[in-house]
């Protein structure tokens, strides 16, 4: 392992110290541009003028270019005459190829793919260099006309935004007689402003609509000029307009006449809307018929039609009840074409999954008055399969070992043909922990489960119609499963059943949703098990808290409870937007017991309890794929009415590859206690130390992480975090002291970790490993606390509970 390091540690320096003299292989007269700062900039975004720099200056670090160096030294091994001479030989081995296929079409098109392929790889290597090179970044030669670009487009960039006075220029300094440093000067200047808000339209229907909505127009009197809301107007003028019958308006009706010449610093914005070429008015269209296709064509068949709620389902065999698509339906004959309606349609279909695509097709009708114009509607919807199946293989990695796990999952759709979907899924997995008895030894973790899930598209409630919440894709759905889970401590089975309403909302109906609410008004689990380990019981009854037994929360039991479930995102599935998450879950159990209902069943102990856990997250984009992300996580549970314990799955835990990620998984806490044992160390000596092998449950969780996250090298991503947070007990406890949550002492039992991490985005996943090491341990004497200085970069490679850093390797981000 230390011959390991210290090469590495070579290979390091060694780029380190070619990255010091970044410009020996430049040409006379040519300078390396290693840095451009836009300076001056009060009210305009800095990172859309860096979007604008059309030359790019090589990153430095800590004084140095290491991504050019990496460069220059995959330029070494890269001949692009070798690639060439490479890419001729396909060519003509695929010239040969297709001789010998003859008129085999199918083959020639074959061999045509499989050749260009190769082809097309070896034109990007010889473009873009091996992949040493992809990962650095070539030298970034000064050139002084796309500088003059970069301020051509700086000067356009602002003049958009209203910014008619400015005044920009800029300053070099080289340094080191070839490093060029160079800084934008930009004086903003007072922004022009709207003065005056006029129209420009011909068509009396049309200027009675949008002088209606002048109220939520993007332009008002006063606010600075910016070619972006004009845009944005334009949509929505060409949105609010075709929304309201007019099918054949076009974006392109529309103008906007600037005048800046009225006075100082302000514009006269006239909206001008024109008339069509062959009419002084444009035309509103209604609806005349609605048909909804639900099969593909079978030519020379002709299909069955159904009429309910005067749209016209039309199938060969009818599928789907038309109840259901009713509810997902917007576009009625007599309503007025509204490109709105359509789109919602759509997305309302999709939401089912029970359709592969569907799009909705409008032709005009043929009318004997010319003076009333129709459309017929054709919703088209392909049904998806009716059985997809889903298998999923990977790994979890804990404590340095591998650990596979694998999943399979079996849709069926349109169960009773009212577009419902029925899931079975099985999974099984492994995973390794520290054995109790040596800590160095890892002992295995086996998981198995089944689960069986049918969701409606409605909401299924007694006493109301199928409508209710209609507007926000709702489902109702039933789930029931099977777990087992076999480790050293103990085994324990779960056996489930539940029911969940789920439904989501959009900032607008065109949007993805945002929020999704879930209420789950009836949850039984029945869990069963048993304590293998005689040592694991003992620390259990130590660490029970008065009447709150720790061990009772392993007795066999009936868990019943209601829940509710809020999440809030705006962020997309690769986390690069400037984007805000919350999520909450409200969860009380046991309330059957209050209510009179008696659930013993084989004297299985009841549990009741309250719980609540809120997660908020901030992603703040600062421009060339580096994102600030910051996360803080909260909980408290409790025992309520006549519990006095909480079943274990509740209690909250810290520690893990996504929590304080210093601290081994569920092993940080409870406040400042530290649970102790004696051991010996190499002399023999009785030594004690911190007890990292029990799991500490706690009901009171605190935790927040910052990340900086940064590209490094092409799919080569990296990260700098500091985690911190603690789990409690709500009351003290006189065998636990510091274990219990007090408000004037929990800020000094915050543990602190911090570290670096390498993130490989590999498109389908992405694979983290989290180097973090303990800055701060509550747990230890006071005074001995800051344990940073106790850093040793071989902890990553050990096994050992106690040791000051850890490795944590995950899949996709930690947060």
């Amino acid at each position: 392992m230390r011959s390991r390091l210290y090469i590495a540690a070579l290979s390091f320096a060694m780029l380190g110290l070619n990255a010091c003299i970044p410009t020996k292989n430049l040409g006379e007269g040519e300078k390396l541009l290693v840095s451009m700062e836009s300076r001056g900039l009060e009210t305009v975004d800095p990172t859309a003028i860096q979007n604008l720099y059309q030359q790019r200056p090589n990153r430095m670090v800590l004084g140095s270019t290491p991504y050019l160096a990496l460069y220059n030294f995959g330029k070494k091994f890269y001949d692009p005459q070798n690639i060439r001479a490479r890419i001729a030989k396909q060519e003509n081995r695929m010239a040969t190829k297709i001789q010998e296929a003859g008129t085999d079409s199918m083959k020639v098109n074959k061999l045509r793919d499989k050749y260009n392929a190769r082809v097309e790889r070896l034109e990007d290597k010889l473009q873009e260099g091996n992949l040493v090179m992809q990962l650095g970044e070539p030298p970034a030669i000064y050139d002084s006309l796309r500088m003059q670009e970069t301020m051509d487009q700086i000067g356009i960039y602002l003049n958009s935004k209203g910014y008619f006075n400015h005044s920009a220029d800029y300053t070099q300094q080289v340094k080191q007689d070839k490093l060029l440093y160079i800084d934008i000067n930009i004086k903003e200047n007072q922004p022009y402003r709207y003065a005056e808000l006029s129209y420009g339209i011909e068509d009396p229907r049309i200027l009675q609509i949008v002088k209606r909505s002048e109220p939520r127009s993007l332009l008002q009197l006063g606010e600075r000029y910016d070619e972006e809301q004009l845009t944005l107007e334009r949509d929505r003028l060409y949105e609010l307009l075709k929304n309201r019958g007019y099918y054949d308006f076009a974006r392109a009706y529309i103008e906007f006449e600037v005048d800046t010449s009225y006075a100082e610093s302000t514009a006269r914005v006239k909206t001008i809307i024109e008339s069509p070429e062959q009419d002084s008015t444009h035309k509103v269209y209604t609806i005349k018929d609605v048909y909804f296709k639900t099969d593909a064509d079978r030519f020379g068949i002709p299909r069955d039609t159904i009429v309910y709620n005067e749209v016209k389902y039309v199938a060969y065999d009818h599928k789907y009840n038309p109840l259901i698509l009713d509810k997902k339906i917007d576009i009625y004959p007599g309503q007025r074409y509204s490109q709105f309606r359509t789109l919602t349609t759509q997305r309302k279909l999709a939401d089912l999954d029970v359709f592969q695509f569907n799009n909705v097709f409008y032709n005009k009708a043929e009318t004997p008055n010319d003076s009333t114009y129709e459309l017929i509607a054709l919703v088209n919807a392909l049904p998806a399969k009716k059985f997809q199946e889903t298998t999923e293989l990977g790994m979890n990695f804990t404590e340095k070992r591998p650990g596979p796990f694998s999943s399979l999952t079996l849709r069926v759709r349109n169960v009773f043909g009212g577009a419902e979907n029925l899931d079975f899924g099985i999974r099984g997995g492994i995973e390794y922990q520290a054995s109790l008895g040596d800590a160095d030894q890892a002992v295995m973790i086996k998981e198995f489960g089944v689960n069986t899930s049918l969701s409606f598209p409605v909401i299924l409630f007694p006493f109301t119609n199928k409508n209710l919440l209609s507007e926000f894709s709702p489902r109702t759905r039933f789930t029931t499963g099977y777990n087992s889970e076999d480790r050293q401590e103990y085994v324990r089975s779960t056996y489930e059943l539940g029911l969940d309403y789920i439904w989501q909302r959009s900032r607008t109906p065109m949007q993805p949703p945002v929020m999704q609410f879930i209420l789950s008004p009836l949850n039984f689990n029945i869990v069963q098990g048993d304590i293998k380990d005689q040592e694991f019981r003992s620390r259990l009854e130590n660490n029970s808290t008065g009447s709150r037994s720790l061990l009772g929360s392993f007795d066999d039991g009936i868990i019943s409870f209601v829940g509710f479930n809020f999440i809030y995102n705006t962020n997309d599935f690769t986390q690069t937007r400037n984007a805000h998450f919350f999520r909450t879950l409200v969860e009380l159990g046991g309330l059957t017991k209050e209510l009179g209902l008696n659930l013993d069943i084989n004297n299985l102990r009841t549990y009741q309890y309250g719980r609540i856990s809120p997660d908020y997250r901030r992603y703040i984009p600062l421009g060339g794929q580096r994102y600030f992300v910051y996360r803080v996580n909260a909980g408290v549970a409790s025992p309520m009415f006549s519990g006095n314990t909480l079943p274990y799955d509740k209690f909250f835990f810290a520690g893990g590859a996504s929590s304080v990620r210093a601290w081994q998984s569920r092993r940080l806490g409870l406040g400042s206690y530290a649970a102790l044992t004696v051991t010996e160390d190499k002399e023999g000596n009785k030594i004690i130390v911190r007890d990292y092998n029990i799991e500490q449950p706690g009901e009171v969780l605190l935790e927040a992480n910052v990340e900086y996250r940064f590209n490094m090298f092409s799919f080569i991503n990296g990260a700098f975090f500091v985690d911190a947070g603690n789990v409690w007990l709500l009351q003290p406890n006189q065998s636990m002291p510091g274990a219990d949550f007090k408000f004037n002492r929990f800020y000094r039992e915050l543990a602190v970790g911090t570290g670096f991490g390498l993130r490989f985005d590999l498109s389908v996943l992405i694979l983290r490993f989290d180097f973090a090491t303990k800055v701060y341990d509550p747990a230890q004497w006071t005074g001995n606390r800051f344990v940073l200085p106790k850093f040793n970069v071989t902890d990553f490679f050990t096994q050992n509970r106690n040791s000051q850093s850890t490795l944590q390797i995950g899949i996709g981000y930690p947060f």
